[in-house]
Order: structure tokens, then C-alpha cells, then sequence
């Protein structure tokens, strides 16, 4: 039996050899950015400090066994407090403005 000579398409070729210049021309291009990005002058960061001059202290009620777990923000003015101890977890609210605690859930551990 005679091998064949297998040929390959020329649009084919040209498709692998453009891909080829168009990977070349992306990491050409992000060095570029890259360096460009390294050497040009740092702004510096806008300070987004809030003075808390105004905010009122809360005083929060925790037994001897209790303790703070997590505080998550609600709302600009208001606080999650998440609070456990003596076999049960408990939220309250805490309202920043006005330094008001509000109760939230409790639950007893299983």
C-alpha cells in the first residue's frame, strides 16, 4: 500500500500563523500596559474617614457568661450585634445615631 501525502489546507495555515501574531501582539501589549502601569505616578488615597464625634456610647447589658461574637452593619445608622453565652445566641440592634440597643432574636442552642 502507498502512503498518502496528506496536505494541509493553506486557510488552515493561515489561521495557526495569525493566531500565533495575535497571541505574540497580547503579551507584547500587557508588558506594555504593565510597565506603563509600574512607572506611572502614584496618586494617593482619598481618605473616607467619618470623625464619629457625634456618635452617642451605647452601654449593652452583658452577663458574666456573655460575650460579644460578630457586629455586622444593617444600615448607614444601624448595627447587628451578634451576642452568645450560657447556651444561647442572641442579635440585638444597635441604632449608631441615637445609641439606642433594640432587641433582636434569641435562640437557645440545641
Amino acid at each position: 500500500m502507498e502512503e498518502q501525502d496528506y496536505k494541509t489546507p493553506k486557510a488552515l495555515m493561515a489561521a495557526v500563523v495569525g493566531m500565533g501574531l495575535l497571541i505574540i501582539a497580547g503579551v507584547v501589549i500587557l508588558v506594555g500596559v504593565v510597565i506603563h502601569r509600574m512607572n506611572s505616578p502614584q496618586h494617593p488615597a482619598i481618605g473616607t474617614t467619618i470623625p464619629l464625634t457625634d456618635a452617642r456610647t451605647a452601654h449593652l447589658a452583658l452577663g458574666p457568661e456573655e460575650h460579644l461574637l460578630s457586629m455586622a452593619r444593617v444600615r448607614d445608622d444601624l448595627l447587628a450585634l451578634h451576642i452568645a453565652g450560657k447556651g444561647q445566641e442572641r442579635i440585638m440592634l444597635w441604632n449608631v445615631v441615637t445609641g439606642q440597643i433594640q432587641p433582636g432574636l434569641e435562640a437557645k442552642a440545641p
